[in-house]
Parts: C-alpha cells; structure tokens; sequence
C-alpha cells in the first residue's frame, strides 16, 4: 500500500506539522479528509469590510475513494452541519458529500491482490466488473469536475491530472520574435502556452505533477 510504504514519509510529515511526533503512535495512517476540504478557503467568498462572509459558496463534492467506510465516518464527524449531506466549511463553503454506488465496504479494483480479498470475502467476476465501471465512472468524474483536489502519490492522481489538460488557443501578437533555436513563437518575450490545466488542488505530497507510471 502505498500510504503504508511508498507515501509513509509524507504522512508522517503531515501529522508532525499538526503536532504529533511519535511516529509509531500517529492518531492514523493517512491523511485526514478535513485536510483536503482545507484546500478551499474562507477568501474565496465574497466578505465585507469586517471580513465576515456576505454570500456563500454552495459546492457539490464527489468523493472518490478505496474506503468509503472510514471517510463517511470522517464527514458524519465534520462540525457545522447543516443536514446529513451537507457541511459548512470555512464559514464559506456549503460542501455537500456524494459517492459512487458501492456496497459501501472498503475495496482496490483487484481486491488485496489476485487471489482476492484477505480477508476471506468472496470475490467473483461480476463483483470486479462492478468495481472496473464504478472506477471508471469516478476517473470521467473528477476529470470533468469544476476542481479537483487529491495528490501526486499515487497514478491515479498523476492521470487525473494528465486528464484535466486542455487545448488553449494563445494570442499571437505581431511585435513578437522567433526564436530560431527552439523553433518556437515568442509572445513579448514570453513563449504562448498552448494549453491549459483545469483547477488542480494538491492536498499533500509533492506539487509538481509527474508522468503516471513515474
């Protein structure tokens, strides 16, 4: 796994930032969910000059994850709640919480490995089929989302925003120059950017995203 192995430093980095030092006695083995909800901020809604919120943004967030259980234990757990679905975060963001239509239990697209689940739960053709589709679902989700917030960890982060890339049409001004060793169109001194990333929020980790399989 790799919050247990690959992503393990990252972890521990997170919860030393929050004030836990004992490393083999951390409150959990990943990083909160509250901590990606952080990533939208109270600035992003229109305040007064007393700084209080005047309008507040209302957002519908996917939540796409191998254990559903344990971040619906997390958001039933958020303060400010306005009704089962839906939060208050940041006294600007009204969040309300969607998942896919799992089994709601904890599940990878090939269970714990090719033999199925550890755990003795029966595993069959039509149950990985039903996970491929919901995954699938998922990707085309968060790739077509207004934001997308998650990490570079893992590949599916790293495709996702692969996914999220789109064609831009530049401006090309005439006072430009060439330049003859890149064959490239320079724009006021600037080389025009071809295409665009939609919002992309990173949670923890490394910022700078790199190639799936990398």
């Amino acid at each position: 796994d790799k919050l247990i192995e690959e992503a393990r430093g990252e972890v521990v980095k997170y919860w030393r930032s929050q004030g836990h030092s004992d490393t083999e006695n951390l409150p959990t083995n990943y990083v909160p969910f509250a901590h990606y909800l952080n990533q939208f901020r109270k600035v992003e809604c229109p305040m007064n000059e007393l700084g209080e919120v005047t309008e507040r943004i209302k957002r519908v967030v996917y939540v796409a994850t191998d254990d559903p259980i344990v971040v619906k234990e997390e958001i039933a757990n958020l303060p400010n709640r306005i009704d089962e679905r839906t939060v208050l975060w940041n006294d600007c963001h009204e969040m309300s919480f969607y998942f896919n239509p799992t089994d709601e239990s904890s599940f990878h697209l090939n269970g714990d490995g090719e033999s199925g689940f550890s755990d003795g739960t029966e595993d069959n053709c039509f149950k990985r089929y039903h996970r491929n589709i919901a995954s699938v679902a998922d990707m085309m989700i968060l790739a077509k989302s207004r934001t997308f917030v998650g990490e570079f960890n893992s590949n599916w982060g790293k495709l996702l925003r692969t996914m999220r890339v789109r064609l831009d049409t530049p401006i090309i001004q005439d006072d430009g120059g060439w330049n003859s060793d890149t064959e490239e169109k320079i724009v006021g001194n600037l080389k025009p950017r071809f295409s665009k990333t939609l919002d992309v929020r990173t949670a923890w980790g490394p910022t700078v995203p790199r190639l799936p399989g990398t």
